[in-house]
């Protein structure tokens, strides 16, 4: 007969190789909705600036930068000269699957942070149930990177924790926690300086407590939880200044992003009107407010919960110190209360059109990095409660439809399915054989590419658009300047779609058709137009 012991410890087991399995499907899934022919811009980007470091055999080539970072784009050209994969192959085939390897890292780090292998498992299943974390992972940017490093230092502080009384062990710990650190701002700085201030709004908090614990006078003041997060912040702004102004100078460019943000922050403080509507690409970026609510609903859901459950434990925290027995629940409580306040302050500042539009938006699937721990634990605490049976029951038919219900939102927001979404990630064979007639033909040409500037015309940026031919790309309303225009059918069923007016045509010259897609040229209106 099997132990009861090594029985639940299989069954922990296999949900991980479940959420591992899930992970990789949902990667796959990414890949072949459109059949590997997706982009949208910051891949586009990415993909250009990870080919000039690959043509030029430089961080900072003279031909395309990514200001913010260089870790991705290195990684990228170190992994396609050692195998026989394309950076397209690679960007838009093999990291979307390869990207669900994170749900290991993630499973590992939340095990080590709640102490308990099923509230780990279960934590990484939520994490990978949230479309806009999906989004940003199998898409082909530097947050596949940037998270796994930021899962990294998370995971070796909380085991720097354990081991405090083993010198080595410790020492290797808090080295590889700061190289992990390094690698988070030299990916992109903004998350580094993000990471940070997170940790330095922890550090004010475990401050406030270790002073209403010295009031009370009850028992050890745990001192060192608080004090490591200090030589953390210090050490981590030192690392985040070398990196942005000695090993990567192109980031110094976050202090132009950074320069009017205080002005503008201002004057929503003083009641002005927002320069910027963040969450107006919920009535544009969807077919309904409904379609959207009914995609965000789990999330939402779980990120109230996991509020619940910290503002829980920050009341059992003031009361009874209970939790100090563990103090990577501490410092997991900490990090959530740090995250969250900065996407309370980033919420601010998107509002006032600062630093990014959707500012709250990067931020917040760090909040529920640290919240899905929270979430799970708690979740777990109550199902193991004393009272179970029929609430126990109710309970797990919840839950298996609130996981049915999240992974489908899932996979229908996080590939923005033509379905729901407005704002269309994929391009045709016929599109591409239309950019690749005009780049065979013409020469200095501006050429209209759509609608919104964010499906064709990014492809063509990815694909290396006038690279060789010096032409530009136009979108949206058509520059008068701007005589030569391709007309494709996904556009035209957009239009339709969204009330945007097609540009006028009638009366132009057609100089290609491939029966899905028309590239037109303008008649001369002066004597100097040809």
């Amino acid at each position: 007969m099997t132990p009861p012991r090594t029985s639940r410890r299989s069954a922990q087991w296999l949900l991980v190789l479940l959420v591992l399995v899930y992970a990789a499907l949902a990667g796959s899934y990414f890949v072949l909705r459109y059949a590997g022919q997706w982009i949208e811009s910051d891949t586009a980007n990415l993909t250009l600036a990870t080919a000039a470091i690959a043509g030029e055999g430089t961080l900072v080539p003279a031909q395309r930068q990514y200001g913010l970072g260089f870790a991705y784009q290195a990684l990228s050209t170190f992994i396609t000269s050692v195998t026989a994969l394309s950076l397209v192959q690679l960007q838009f085939l093999i990291y979307p699957v390869v990207a669900g390897g994170l749900s290991v890292i993630a499973f590992v780090m939340y095990r080590t942070l709640t102490g308990d292998t099923t509230a780990g498992a279960l934590a990484a299943l939520f994490l990978f149930l949230q479309p806009d974390f999906l989004f940003v992972i199998f898409r082909g940017s530097h947050e596949k990177v940037t998270w796994l490093a930021t899962m990294l230092a998370m995971l070796l502080l909380a085991k720097s924790f354990r081991a405090t009384g083993q010198l080595s062990r410790f020492s290797a710990y808090v080295g590889l926690f700061y190289l992990a650190t390094l690698a988070i701002s030299a990916s992109n700085v903004f998350f580094g300086s993000s990471f940070i201030i997170a940790v330095a709004v922890s550090l004010v908090a475990g401050s406030a407590l270790l002073q209403i614990w010295r009031r009370q006078g009850t028992g050890k003041i745990p001192q060192p939880i608080v004090a490591r997060l200090v030589y953390i912040v210090a050490s981590g702004m030192v690392l985040w200044f070398l990196n942005t102004f000695y090993l990567y100078r192109p980031a110094m460019r976050v202090f132009w992003d950074l320069r009017t943000a205080a002005d503008k922050t201002a004057a929503v403080t003083l009641g002005l009107e927002p320069a910027y509507d963040p969450y107006a690409v919920v009535a544009s970026g969807w077919v309904s407010r409904r379609a959207y609510l009914g995609l965000t609903l789990p999330t939402w859901v779980a990120a109230l919960a996991s509020f619940a459950v910290w503002a829980r434990m920050g009341i059992h925290l003031l009361r009874s110190r209970g939790l100090l027995d563990h103090p990577r629940q501490l410092l997991l409580w900490l990090l959530y209360g740090g995250f969250g306040t900065q996407l309370a302050a980033s919420t601010i500042l998107s509002h006032a059109g600062g630093v990014s539009g959707n500012l709250q938006v990067r931020i917040f699937p760090s909040v529920m990095l640290l919240g899905f721990p929270l979430l799970a634990a708690g979740a777990l605490r109550t199902w193991r409660g004393e009272s179970a049976g029929l609430r126990n029951r109710a309970l797990a038919l919840a839950f298996v439809l609130m996981v049915v219900w999240a992974s489908g939102a899932s996979l229908l927001k996080m590939t923005n399915d033509p379905w729901l979404s407005q704002y269309w990630t994929f391009w045709t064979a016929p599109e591409d054989r239309a950019v690749g007639w005009a780049e065979a033909h013409l020469r200095y040409r501006s050429v209209w590419l759509g609608l919104e500037g964010v499906r064709l015309s990014a492809y063509a940026v990815g694909s290396g658009f006038g690279n060789q031919t010096g032409n530009d790309y136009d979108a949206g309303p058509v520059n008068p300047e701007t005589r030569d225009l391709i007309v494709s059918d996904v556009d035209q069923t957009m239009s339709i779609r969204k009330l945007i007016p097609m540009p006028d045509v009638r009366g132009e010259h057609r100089v290609y058709d491939n029966g899905m897609v028309v590239q037109y040229h303008k008649r001369p209106r002066t004597p100097y137009q040809h």
